[in-house]
């Protein structure tokens, strides 16, 4: 088991070599980094049959209605995304459907809302752009929008900064140094403001406020979990290319279908509309 942890880490420490050359990245280099985050999964999940650690918790879904299955497979790659770096102080579950509406609005996430002491999220894709998203762009989403049922925007997130500058306070630093570095957005509106990280600063950073290609995830979106409540089972070393870390997680088998169906992923509670997508479509034109 101890070798099996050296090998996890030195392929932590390669990636992370790789990623920080302060240049972009060669075609090889592209291809290792994947092949790293393709393994390091799997050889976590060994080590967690190895050493009998179990997880209490998990991050699902229910589909309501879909569009020849890219729901299905959005929601399967960005619960294994959040399975494998956290696992939540309650368990998950997030209902996806779709809706139809000629308006610039590509997708809305609701209010979550919690019943014995399970959390609900709710995100809807408009069909009229659904058919035209990768698997990578409706999983992408849908990793952003799970990141605020963890805890972005909400009351334990709000109590880390100053809500007039956006910067953390000396006691959320001291508990993750990383965060001296972080700015909370302070402009937009009610679905963007003191929700994210600030956009100017932190340009196509997964959990800013805007939809951007070429996304990327710090290492402190995973690490603030922590503070958020939840235990983070594995970080994250360097900033990475979210495509990779999508396209690694979403070969991974989901194993935990006996946890998944004791919960009651049916129960459903209508909630005001959180965001719209992209975050400058007024909230009450979303319904439409």
């Amino acid at each position: 088991m101890e070798a099996l942890k050296r090998i996890i880490e030195e392929l932590n420490q390669e990636a992370a070599q790789i990623q920080i050359q302060g240049r972009g990245l060669s075609p090889g280099e592209v291809r290792r980094v994947r092949v790293i985050h393709e393994a390091l999964p799997r050889l976590r999940e060994a080590l967690v049959l190895l050493s009998g650690e179990t997880s209490v918790n998990l991050v699902t879904y229910k589909i309501v209605s879909d569009m020849a299955g890219k729901l299905k497979r959005g929601a399967r790659t960005a619960c294994n995304f959040w399975n494998r770096f956290v696992e939540p102080s309650s368990s998950i579950v997030i209902r996806l459907g779709t809706f139809t509406s000629k308006g610039n609005t590509i997708a809305r996430a609701y209010y979550p809302y919690e019943e014995a002491g399970v959390v609900y999220g709710r995100v809807e894709f408009n069909t009229k752009y659904l058919e035209n998203y990768t698997d990578n762009d409706i999983a992408g989403t849908l990793v952003h929008e799970i990141g605020h049922t963890l805890g972005f925007g909400w009351d334990d997130w709000r109590e880390l900064f100053h809500t007039d500058t956006g910067k953390f306070d000396a006691e959320a630093v001291e508990a993750l140094p990383a965060l001296e570095e972080m700015v909370v957005e302070t402009d937009g509106g009610p679905g963007t403001r003191l929700s994210h990280w600030d956009e100017y600063t932190f340009d196509k950073e997964l959990m800013t406020g805007y939809k951007d290609l070429r996304e990327h995830v710090l290492p402190v979106t995973v690490d603030i979990m922590r503070l958020l409540g939840h235990r983070v089972i594995e970080t994250l070393p360097v900033k990475t290319d979210l495509n990779i870390l999508l396209d690694a997680v979403s070969q991974i088998a989901f194993a935990r279908h006996g946890e998944a169906r004791a919960l009651d992923v049916d129960y459903f509670r209508e909630t005001a509309i959180w965001e719209n997508i992209p975050h400058d479509q007024p909230l009450q034109a979303a319904a439409t």
